[in-house]
């Protein structure tokens, strides 16, 4: 009897090839996004639902992620390489990611302190070309479906900080759409908040078929618990065992073939978190 595949993947949703930033002479990241360990976030496909991507990007503090994040962002500009995405203008080709294109949610959820929760999403959906006749449905739904319609003609400074998240990820939503980069999104925060973001990643990546975040965090369990992969970032040794200058890829691990995706939390699950402590401690 033939077992129906748990998923199937499509076509490329974000591609990084050999990228490398450097500050003032100082390699930051080097080689990302190459033959031994690609950077390609595809489109999974699962029976009867929409299924998004949830990416980690791991690795100890000083490594590079928040420069990779930037970079993936169009914030800075590497001095090295590519980051592509689809251009759904022309089916079928891929362009460079420019500012924009993915969305930043960063820890403080810096927002407007002059307007309304409404005033806020109606910019960010004026940010994303999104149509002026649709723009209030669109946002009056995002709002219903994240539970801020109390909250719509409040300021930022009356919110609270889980309800400060939410805007910004709607936002992200409105004028960036598809992509979406959280750097630390659990940082600081406690038990119950820690909820609502795994709440919101099941919400983003359920809600639409190509939806795809990636995030940093320092709590492994948790990346480990939520991801769909996990790329690692470190420092490579030399023969010497000394470490090379720049941060870079040095694991990869895919959920999806090691049946952990989308599972409870469970004793493979452990095992993996043991295997990136120890890799962690050589990188």
């Amino acid at each position: 009897m033939d077992i129906a595949p748990k998923y199937t993947l499509a076509e490329d949703l974000l591609v990084v090839e050999n990228l490398s930033v450097a500050y003032c002479n100082k390699i930051i990241i080097r080689d990302i996004g190459t033959t031994q360990i690609p950077f390609v976030i595809k489109d999974i496909q699962r029976a009867n639902m929409q299924q998004g991507q949830t990416v980690a990007v791991l690795g100890r503090s000083g490594r590079g992620k928040s420069t990779f994040f930037k970079a993936i962002t169009g914030i800075i500009q590497p001095n090295m390489g590519t980051i592509k995405i689809p251009d759904y203008k022309q089916q079928g080709n891929f362009r460079t990611v420019k500012e924009g294109d993915v969305g930043f949610v960063q820890q403080n959820f810096p927002l407007s302190r002059n307007q309304t929760i409404y005033q806020m999403l109606q910019n960010a959906a004026a940010q994303g070309k999104i149509d002026a006749a649709e723009r209030n449905s669109i946002i009056n739904y995002h709002i219903e479906n994240w539970g801020l319609k109390e909250q719509r003609n409040l300021a930022p400074n009356q919110l609270s900080g889980g309800q400060k998240q939410r805007v910004a990820i709607i936002e992200q939503l409105l004028c960036s759409h598809h992509f979406m980069v959280f750097d630390e999104p659990f940082s600081g925060l406690d038990v119950c908040n820690i909820e609502d973001v795994r709440d919101s990643f099941r919400k983003i990546t359920t809600s639409n078929e190509i939806n795809t975040i990636i995030f940093s965090t320092h709590d492994i369990d948790l990346a480990v618990e939520l991801a769909d992969q996990i790329y690692i970032i470190g420092y490579e040794q030399n023969t010497q065992g000394q470490f090379l200058p720049g941060g870079t890829l040095v694991g990869y691990y895919d959920l999806k073939k090691m049946d952990l995706a989308w599972q409870d939390f469970s004793a493979g699950h452990r095992d993996l978190v043991d295997m990136i402590k120890k890799q962690f401690r050589l990188s």
